[in-house]
């Protein structure tokens, strides 16, 4: 990769039992004020477990806009999903960090160059996406892969059926 697509760090996401006492807790260690619980939408996203199209709603979630990265705390619900099979797992913590990059097939190959599986969960908006890929046996945590570009028609192609998560790569 140049210098100008290196990939960046732009979040910190872990998962807990209690968004509310985390949330609180964290207010006191970064000296701010506690940030607002938000419930999470499908509202213009499409995502992809294994395959499977899903619909998660129902994780609470609090962000802290940092200097240079988002600090995001999840609270899954009751329902299926990578935040809760993660918290069943292995109790709160680090979920993932986020990586920002321009050529995500890149990235890609590279991980699964060093041993890790495609992504397993991928969730497409209008004005992007964002991938997570198990990188535990390399990384020592999972990764979130954001990328920004025009998902507009690949979101319809989504959506009626003429297009698989991850098409858009081949």
């Amino acid at each position: 990769m140049t210098q100008s697509s290196q990939p960046l760090f732009t979040q910190i996401c872990i998962v807990v039992y209690n968004v509310e006492q985390a949330s609180l807790d964290w207010a006191k260690v970064l000296g701010v004020q506690p940030a607002t619980i938000e419930l999470m939408t499908n509202n213009g996203l499409i995502h992809y477990t294994y395959g499977n199209k899903m619909e998660y709603s129902g994780c609470r979630i609090a962000k802290y806009l940092l200097n240079h990265i988002v600090l995001e705390l999840i609270q899954p619900d009751e329902s299926p999903s990578p935040w809760r099979t993660f918290l069943d797992n292995h109790g709160q913590g680090v979920f993932h960090f986020c990586l920002f990059v321009d050529d995500r097939k890149s990235m890609y190959r590279t991980l699964m160059d060093s041993g890790a599986d495609p992504p397993y969960h991928i969730g497409y908006f209008q004005q992007g996406s964002y991938s997570y890929v198990d990188t535990k046996a390399q990384l020592g945590l999972e990764l979130s892969i954001n990328n920004l570009t025009d998902n507009e028609y690949l979101m319809q192609m989504l959506n009626q059926g003429s297009a698989k998560p991850l098409d858009e790569l081949k």
